[in-house]
């Protein structure tokens, strides 16, 4: 097989944890039997972020212009782009691009791959985008989950499980070493002997940053050396801010708002708290354990098949802010319990969780879909 032609297409404008696993298999793709090429939408002519870090790799993209995110031209534009280019596999990546990739495939001979990741319900707006890619993702030809959880929850859509691959969220902690380390207590001006929590992700409901709030506010008052920086943006900010003076521990809880160097203030941590409520694998618990970062997450999602509970790391219920707070603490107090968890974190990204295990999986979809 050879000079198989695919298009991965992604609405967004960042270089995060999605855009970083597409970056990366596309990379791995250069020295595989397939073409692949990057693409995104651009509005008023501004290119996607995520789009010049992949080009300026050397790896091909695209992008299509539209005059908004709704624009009906899109679809058209897509189409006459994969029949031109006799483009094989269309790989979407989002709800959006979910029900473009869905009416630009019909009555070509693409094949259409759906990459899902999860569902949340942010607000109404979000949940009816989220309800409607539950009912478009049905008809394409293959789809790849993020985790098991996130196959078991496609499953209960009737979708066939022959239908659906699990590929998991993947890193390269070798990749890491050049990332240069971002000296939070000197940036934040906290003490010297500061204990740091990060979290990092969206503002939003299902991130549980309400959830980490009350958590922070059970951690200080047993111990004022800990202190909680919550990095990321989102419609949730405000409410968190609030809850933070209503507690009284603006001193020890920050939100510095969106960090572009997330990685290198993870790599500063003493400690990745994850308090979402629904996820799909976050990328961020990944890179923590790359970087050998202790972590306590919530057991959602495709969480605990990455972490083991207290062998990786430590697993909580989604909205126990007690357990959460008993855990943090246990982990400050017990440096055995940290030793422990660095080196089985690491050693699990090593062994499970490669790009080329999760390249391998997406190519035989890729070869699976070209026979037929």
């Amino acid at each position: 097989m050879s000079n198989v032609n695919i298009v991965h297409l992604r609405a967004s404008n960042f270089y995060g944890g999605p855009e970083r696993q597409l970056h990366m298999h596309a990379r791995l793709a250069k020295s595989s039997e397939f073409e692949v090429t990057v693409s995104s939408f651009t509005e008023d002519g501004d290119m996607p972020e995520f789009i010049k870090v992949i080009a300026d790799d050397g790896i091909p993209t695209h992008t299509f212009a539209v005059r908004n995110a709704y624009d009906p031209k899109a679809i058209r534009t897509l189409k006459n782009y994969l029949m031109k280019n006799d483009i094989q596999i269309l790989c979407t990546h989002d709800y959006r691009t979910q029900v473009i990739g869905l009416m630009s495939t019909l009555g070509t001979k693409t094949k259409w791959i759906a990459f899902s990741r999860g569902w949340t319900s942010e607000n109404l707006k979000i949940k009816l985008y989220h309800a409607l890619d539950k009912i478009v993702i049905r008809f394409a030809d293959h789809i790849v989950a993020v985790s098991d959880e996130q196959k078991r929850k496609l499953t209960r859509l009737l979708i066939p499980g022959r239908k659906i691959t699990v590929a998991h969220n993947a890193i390269d902690p070798e990749s890491f070493g050049d990332i240069e380390k971002v000296d939070l207590r000197a940036k934040f001006n906290l003490p010297g002997d500061s204990i740091i929590c990060l979290a990092g992700g969206r503002f939003s409901p299902e991130k549980g940053q309400t959830s980490l709030v009350e958590t922070a506010a059970r951690v200080l008052k047993k111990n004022k050396l800990i202190h909680f920086i919550m990095f990321g943006d989102g419609p949730d900010m405000a409410k968190v801010k609030q809850m933070i003076g209503n507690f009284g521990i603006d001193e020890n809880v920050i939100c510095p708002g969106f960090e572009k160097n997330l990685l290198g203030c993870l790599k500063d941590a003493d400690i990745l708290v994850n308090p979402s409520l629904s996820e799909g694998l976050p990328n961020i618990v990944l890179e923590a354990m790359a970087f050998k970062v202790p972590v306590v997450a919530t057991a959602v999602g495709g969480v605990p098949e990455l972490i083991t509970n207290d062998v990786d790391g430590f697993l909580v219920p989604p909205g126990d802010t007690n357990s959460f707070a008993e855990k943090i603490l246990a982990l400050t107090e017990n440096g055995q319990i940290r030793d422990k968890f660095r080196d089985h974190g690491y050693q699990t990204i090593i062994n499970s969780f490669s790009f080329l295990g999760q390249a391998n999986k997406i190519y035989n979809v890729y070869r699976g879909l070209m026979d037929g």
